[in-house]
């Protein structure tokens, strides 16, 4: 019986991690189709987002039933719990990828201002960078990566604010309607990031047993935050080369440069940051 419940966590948390680098391979599509002006190609995102509202309703009816079923305790509970908000959040990203390509559907063939692409294509980058970290501290059980994640998220909020001083600069000729559309994409990638952002703070619940926000974590060394990780269970550990695989859809994934010293992070953020003081 126990092996059984292990296996379901196991499963579980894997698909979760499946959900997740689908949803960030379908960013990708979205973003491009607006930039490309491809229509059929933000027809297929939609459609992509559509089957991963379904597998995220399946998760979650799957973790509830867990719950009532086998009472699990300690850190099996913890990851159940995990699932069961990083899978809310999840839901949340496909709902904002569908709008993205919803806007690459009706902006298709019509003369977007092309200062407003550019920015939207650099602020997909510093989004897919959040995203990317963010799945390979679910994977790695990492907190030091997961500490990274709000100072990622920082470029991203900044460069979208861009956006409305770019569209000050617009001229009568320009179609204002389409240019409107492509700041509310730039919201939908801003409020992605700032899930994956909420997905790392249950992260560390998960791996630590406490509640503790990821800005405290930046202040601490590896040492103080080996000493935080809590005691886990089977279902932590099983077919973890089965995650990495997944994760490793994710074109920005690279899970043998995983952050693994104290610098590591902070220069990742600093060259996030300075991609978005480019623009």
């Amino acid at each position: 019986m126990r092996e059984t419940f292990n296996r379901q966590l196991t499963e579980m948390r894997q698909e979760l991690v499946s959900i997740y680098a689908n949803i960030d391979l379908a960013l990708h599509d979205a973003v491009d189709a607006l930039s490309e002006g491809d229509k059929e190609k933000a027809k297929a995102v939609k459609a992509t987002t559509r089957e991963m509202d379904a597998r995220c309703a399946a998760l979650e009816q799957k973790a509830f039933l867990l719950i009532a079923t086998q009472q699990p305790v300690a850190s099996d509970l913890r990851l159940i719990q995990f699932v069961i908000y990083a899978n809310f959040n999840l839901a949340r990203m496909s709902n904002h990828v569908r709008n993205i390509a919803k806007t690459a559907k009706r902006c298709a063939g019509r003369a977007v201002p092309g200062q407003l692409l550019d920015l939207l294509a650099s602020e997909g980058h510093l989004v897919y960078r959040v995203l990317s970290n963010c799945v390979m501290a679910i994977v790695e059980d990492d907190l030091r990566l997961a500490s990274s994640l709000p100072v990622l998220d920082e470029p991203v909020d900044e460069l979208y604010k861009q956006f409305f001083r770019s569209l000050a600069t617009l001229g009568p000729d320009d179609d204002m309607d389409a240019a409107s559309r492509v700041i509310m994409a730039s919201r939908m990638l801003e409020r992605i990031s700032d899930n994956a952002v909420e997905v790392g703070e249950r992260l560390v619940f998960l791996l630590t047993g406490k509640r503790r926000s990821l800005d405290d974590l930046r202040g601490l060394d590896d040492d103080d935050l080996q000493e935080m990780y809590a005691t886990r269970g089977a279902g932590f550990a099983q077919e973890r080369d089965l995650d990495e695989q997944l994760a490793q859809q994710i074109p920005e994934v690279m899970l043998e440069s995983a952050v693994d010293d104290d610098g590591a992070a902070d220069d990742v953020a600093r060259s996030a940051g300075d991609e978005a003081d480019e623009q």
